[in-house]
């Protein structure tokens, strides 16, 4: 398993950079501010919508979506 201390400042720069354009995206279709992509389809998949968390996790692993939508909805009232 990899750790940020393997990753070094250049992957967690580029994983910040990421996160930012999932985000970007996220908004520029209708998502809420500070909401990742994977956690819009996290929440679409509770809502019973159609959604792609299958395909993201698949990319990202496991609960990756959910963890994005757990982390989210916890700190968005901050």
């Amino acid at each position: 398993m990899m750790t940020r201390a393997m990753i070094g400042p250049i992957g967690r720069y580029l994983g910040r950079v990421l996160i930012a354009l999932s985000v970007l995206i996220n908004v520029l279709l209708g998502g809420s501010n500070n909401q990742t992509f994977s956690a819009r389809n996290w929440q679409w998949k509770k809502d019973k919508l159609p959604h792609i968390v299958w395909f993201i996790d698949l990319f990202f692993g496991k609960e990756h979506c959910c963890t994005c939508w757990v982390y989210w909805k916890t700190r968005k009232d901050w």
